[in-house]
């Protein structure tokens, strides 16, 4: 039975409200509870009708600055009473930008006129009486007068006022309750000998006897849960290391903020080449590192870039240059991890580097300026494309990923080099998933290594749109609490399941 089931702190409210009439939800407050614990009350009270609750809402107006600049105006102009000198009147007023807008509304409002003379600028008065109403509805307004109470003829300025932050609109609500019959009737069965546990002290004095325990109510509706869990993205990156490790593979890990010798220079980008300008990198201003000298592995990258070395390439004809080189910027792909890791290699190496990367793009659905990239590497003898595909194929699969293709294309340290794309079911469409190839002897051979290696740099957010049937980027990183604890979980075969 409800009556028989109420709760400790229902019984409470109930008993403030037996003998009051009509409460605030304020008062009830008083007794020792908690706002939510008040609220929550009054919700289960009034779904069993043993409460009524009325809400009503007040327009309160609160005047934010004691009157409007183009008054301001009129009444220096009032004062005088004679046209006064444009410059004058600019004295009166804190800014330029407010003596405008009290010039440009005095004269729209045809309260003023501006003539202009062999000796300057005058304004004087055109309607004295022009601004009565505004003065009156700020009279009003200083008194505490509430929108409702406002005269017709004076509302339509409100707005306005409102918008250039003169007065402000706030919306007060306020809650009381009161005990329905029904209620009544609860809160006196439930008076009297019920207990809400059995204590040890019930129990050894025998005061139990007589008493009833309060019932649970096992049909009330339970509160949903949701149990803390990691964000998708960072639940697919977790994947992706897994598939990593189980191919044999080494996380490597480095600085989000490298100098562009080894984002640029030492996979043989240009040091004029368009995606080092400042609309695709982020550069750090007036920082570089000057450990950066032209000698060993800076040395042989210089030259092989300027003759191209001993590499059997011309280079790109052009005078190295040291000082931009040294130029610090937030790494534009993880590549530069693998280089650096290359650049130390002592034996064969399998490595990957999964991280932020900083390009500097404009935001839409399919980009983002801050975004993961899993960059990985692999070093050995007689390595070639069909290495390559081999293994990118199976790690793809590895993520639930069937249908991927990789089609030739161009990359400026990669030779041969292939696009990586996959055909999305959301789209009807393939996909780009990031780019590989064989790293060109000009980017291997200054680092010491004379081996094929084999490269790849992925992108990891366009695999969670496909993995998830999202279209754009932006709703990973939006922060909105339903879309993720509604959102499915996913485990490494792709399989989906509800989060409940």
């Amino acid at each position: 039975m409800a009556t028989a089931a109420l709760h400790p702190i229902e019984v409470r409210v109930l008993g403030a409200l037996k003998n009051a009439g009509w409460v605030a939800f304020d008062s009830l407050q008083s007794g020792g509870l908690l706002p939510d614990q008040v609220r929550r009350s009054i919700e289960w009270l009034s779904s069993k009708g043993f409460i009524e609750v009325e809400q009503t809402s007040v327009a309160k107006l609160v005047l934010l600055l004691p009157t409007a600049p183009e008054l301001l105006l009129l009444r220096r102009l009032k004062e005088t009473g004679r046209p006064v000198p444009l410059g004058d009147l600019r004295k009166d007023f804190k800014s330029q930008d407010e003596f405008s807008a009290a010039l440009g509304r005095a004269r729209e409002s045809a309260w003023i006129k501006v003539e202009s003379s062999a000796i300057g600028s005058f304004v004087s008065i055109l309607d004295a009486e022009g601004a009565a109403n505004l003065e009156r509805l700020l009279t009003h307004l200083a008194r505490g007068i509430e929108e409702d109470a406002l005269p017709a003829e004076l509302r339509p300025l409100l707005p306005d006022l409102i918008k250039r932050g003169i007065v402000q609109k706030t919306e007060e609500k306020s809650t009381r309750v009161r005990i329905t019959k029904d209620g009544l009737a609860a809160l006196e069965a439930t008076e009297g000998g019920r207990v809400e546990r059995l204590t040890p002290e019930l129990l050894a004095t025998g005061r139990w006897r007589g008493k009833e325990l309060r019932p649970i109510d096992v049909r009330a509706p339970a509160p949903r849960f949701y149990p803390g869990r990691r964000h998708p993205v960072k639940e697919f990156i977790e994947e992706v290391k897994e598939a990593y490790i189980s191919m044999g593979f080494t996380e490597i890990e480095g600085a989000a903020i490298q100098p562009a010798l080894w984002n640029f220079d030492a996979l043989f980008t240009p040091q004029d080449h368009p995606g080092r300008e400042l609309q695709d990198t982020f550069y750090l201003m007036l920082m570089e590192d000057d450990s950066i000298e032209r000698e060993g592995v800076v040395d042989r990258i210089a030259s092989t870039h300027e003759d191209g070395w001993k590499t059997g390439s011309r280079g790109w004809q052009y005078r190295w240059s040291t000082e931009e080189a040294r130029r610090l910027v937030l790494r534009t792909h993880n590549t530069v991890l693998t280089v650096k890791a290359l650049e130390s290699a002592k034996e064969d190496l399998r490595v990957f580097a999964l991280g932020k990367v900083y390009r500097n793009e404009s935001l839409d659905y399919k980009h983002l300026a801050e975004f993961h990239q899993m960059d990985g590497a692999i070093m050995g003898d007689g390595l070639n494309t069909r290495h390559l595909m081999g293994f990118l194929t199976a790690f793809y699969r590895k993520l639930g990923m069937s249908e991927v293709k990789l089609w030739p294309s161009y990359f400026p340290y990669t030779e041969p080099s292939l696009q990586v794309v996959g055909y999305s079911d959301l789209a009807k469409d393939w996909i780009e998933l990031g780019g590989s190839g064989v790293f060109r002897p000009e980017v291997t051979w200054p680092l010491g290594v004379k081996k094929p290696v084999l490269a790849w740099g992925l992108g990891i957010e366009r695999l969670i749109l496909l993995r998830l049937g999202l279209d754009d980027l932006r709703v990973l990183y939006d922060n909105d609490l339903g879309w993720l604890r509604r959102r499915a979980t996913t485990n490494i075969a792709g399989s989906e399941t509800l989060q409940r």
